[in-house]
């Protein structure tokens, strides 16, 4: 018999509300600073990077949403705004911000001088073949007056370098994720300043995957076909590792997201499998694949559609997201969502909840991730619009149930992300249904599992000046609650 007396480690109880709090808000002190875009856990730091002003940005876009009332004090020339992007880092030893860079303004497409960089949505630790150690790289999203998007790089977390430019087109303007794989980088470019992408910064003008060993060479080859041989996959939206496989989803207005998987062997471009296809038979209803993350030997994979849930160009919904969970094998459960008959038989929600968590305004299942055992799963939710939305021109059905609660109760009682946690893709907790109290966190945008606890940053775009109702009509106010915020969650022990 063993004498060792070693206590066994106890995994923390998942976290609820109380075990979070927040640690930066007000866009860090910059309204204009509306997500918390990319975050990584890099040599003791946490680095976060910012998108600024969206909602100004979305104001000028072509056409532009039919609200009755823009929701922010914002010009008619989003230029007039300054535009450049952030990265910052958190000590948790002293809990101090520092601001470690600022884009850098350029002369852009049209010979104007623009900022180079409106924010940074991919952020990835890896050790490329010139890289002495694992370093920081982080992919940009340039304006469509600006210069092609780059990635930088940095070994130190101070300094950042931008390396040679991808060549793959002088219209794509963005990447949505990096994702290490197999000893290289993979990237999708997810926005474009022309053709159907034009003005919808997740749908991209070049639906391939990216691979390359050494970014420092800038030599990007094509790691599948476009679309993966369908022209309706308008993008490849998101990537995970799992099982050792690097699994892609994709959005597709037409029939609804499919989900291929690669080993990665050999010379790209690989040979993918079709693993998930028609929106896990939702359809359309189901157009994007929005997040991924692994937990208990399964990916799950949660949905949405374009601009939040509902697609004004592909006009498509509106609908709530769904969660699946997909094993090795291909086959697949569906976790929170609608029970439906598919090719494999009838599917109920294991989780019994329907779409959005049974709320018809969590249009993305936005992001995933797993803290110690717990996977945590927050929402993008569009709840606070509702008093900007020409409600006459919603189906009856809609109309009626708005009428019966009430705007002013639902954006009360119901307004900001929701946050959600499991051990089990079977049982779930809400930790919050109101962003934190915050109304104007609409979304979940970035999370980090590091040793000080969860971060997780928010998406909030209603900075600096939001528009409040008064007896005089709307006027502009300045909003201490708008623009990104960060919270950090420590689980307690049991």
């Amino acid at each position: 018999m063993s004498n060792d007396s070693t206590p066994a480690m106890v995994p923390p109880l998942p976290m609820d509300r109380d075990d979070f709090r927040c640690i930066s808000k007000a866009g860090f002190g910059d309204g204009w600073n509306h997500y918390a875009h990319c975050m990584a856990w890099f040599e003791g730091h946490l680095y976060v990077g910012t998108s600024r002003a969206i909602l100004a940005m979305i104001k000028v876009n072509d056409p532009p949403p039919a609200l009755t009332h823009w929701p922010i004090n914002s010009p008619d020339d989003v230029y007039d705004i300054d535009r450049r992007a952030h990265i910052w880092r958190y000590n948790p030893r002293d809990e101090t911000w520092k601001q470690v860079f600022i884009s850098p303004m350029v002369k852009g497409r049209t010979e104007e001088i623009v900022a180079r960089d409106i924010g940074y949505r991919g952020i990835a630790v890896y050790q490329g073949p010139r890289d002495c150690k694992p370093c920081l790289y982080i992919c940009t999203w340039s304006s469509s007056k600006g210069q092609p998007p780059v990635i930088m790089r940095s070994e130190d977390g101070l300094t950042f370098e931008s390396l040679p430019r991808p060549s793959w087109g002088e219209f794509v303007n963005t990447f949505r994720t990096l994702v290490p794989f197999k000893g290289c980088l993979f990237t999708t470019p997810t926005g474009s300043t022309a053709g159907y992408g034009k003005a919808q910064e997740c749908v991209g003008g070049a639906p391939i995957i990216y691979v390359c060993k050494d970014p420092m060479s800038g030599d990007w080859l094509e790691a599948s076909l476009p679309g993966f041989g369908d022209t309706n996959n308008l993008t490849t939206f998101e990537m995970h590792a799992f099982n050792g496989h690097l699994y892609a989803g994709t959005i597709n207005a037409e029939e609804g997201f499919q989900i291929w998987k690669t080993a990665a062997n050999g010379e790209p471009p690989y040979d993918w499998k079709e693993v998930v296809t028609h929106g896990a038979y939702r359809g359309n209803l189901n157009e994007i694949a929005v997040s991924m993350c692994e937990l208990n030997g399964a990916l799950y994979i949660g949905s949405g559609i374009v601009n939040g849930g509902y697609h004004r160009i592909a006009k498509v919904g509106p609908a709530a997201g769904e969660i699946i969970r997909l094993y090795p094998d291909d086959s697949w459960e569906l976790i929170i969502g609608n029970p439906r008959l598919t090719p494999d038989g009838l599917k109920f929600p294991l989780g019994h909840m329907g779409p959005g968590f049974d709320n018809f305004f969590n249009g993305y299942i936005w992001r995933m991730f797993v803290h110690e055992g717990t996977m945590y799963v927050g929402t993008f939710k569009w709840t606070v619009l509702m008093p900007f939305i020409p409600l006459d021109k919603w189906p009856d059905p809609a109309q009626l149930l708005v009428e019966i609660r009430g705007v002013d109760e639902l954006v009360s009682n119901n307004a900001g992300f929701d946050l959600w946690r499991t051990t089990d893709g079977i049982h779930w907790g809400p930790i919050t249904r109101t962003g934190f109290e915050n109304m104007y966190n609409w979304g979940v945008r970035t999370m980090a599992s590091t040793p000080y606890g969860l971060f997780i940053g928010t998406a909030n775009p209603f900075g600096p000046e939001v528009a409040e109702k008064t007896e005089d009509g709307w006027q502009y106010q300045y909003n201490p609650r708008g623009g990104a915020e960060v919270w950090l969650g420590v689980p307690r022990k049991k």
